[in-house]
């Protein structure tokens, strides 16, 4: 299965502890496939640049370069699709639509309430990270 993870959930994924973390040993363990791009991966970097981020690297003694290369390890990167008009409110967020129809992926893992309002485009279901391990990985979220 093939999910685009947004960047709220990779941070969340990374940095701390909780169910977003269940996303990444999917992908570690090869449940799961993380489609993302180039333009995903340098939000990523932007928003680890962040002071409230860099305050939280500091304490686990992580740099933004192994957060990167941990994250990168387990993403496909693809070529996004160009579309001729902007389909979220946040022109922004299109980013992730785009990667996920490149990618053929089934889902696209969000916090984002500007993508999870569209809940779903051209087939690929958009959903926060409860939703989707409770749909496919109910023993994940029981603990």
């Amino acid at each position: 299965m093939r999910i685009v993870v947004d960047t709220n959930v990779w941070i969340s994924e990374l940095l701390w502890k909780g169910l977003p973390t269940e996303i990444l040993r999917l992908a570690e363990t090869r449940h799961i496939e993380i489609s993302s791009t180039t333009a995903i991966v340098t939000e990523l970097e932007r928003v680890l640049e962040y002071g409230r981020i860099q305050k939280r690297l500091d304490r686990l003694q992580l740099t933004r370069s192994d957060v990167v290369g941990f994250a990168l390890a387990l993403m496909v990167i693809v070529e996004p699709i160009v579309l001729p008009n902007d389909i979220s409110v946040d022109p922004d967020d299109d980013m992730f639509i785009t990667c996920a129809l490149a990618a053929r992926a089934d889902y696209i893992v969000s916090g984002d309430q500007h993508l999870l309002t569209l809940g779903q485009w051209q087939g690929i279901q958009i959903v926060t990270v409860n939703d989707f391990l409770s749909r496919h990985f109910p023993c994940k979220t029981n603990k």
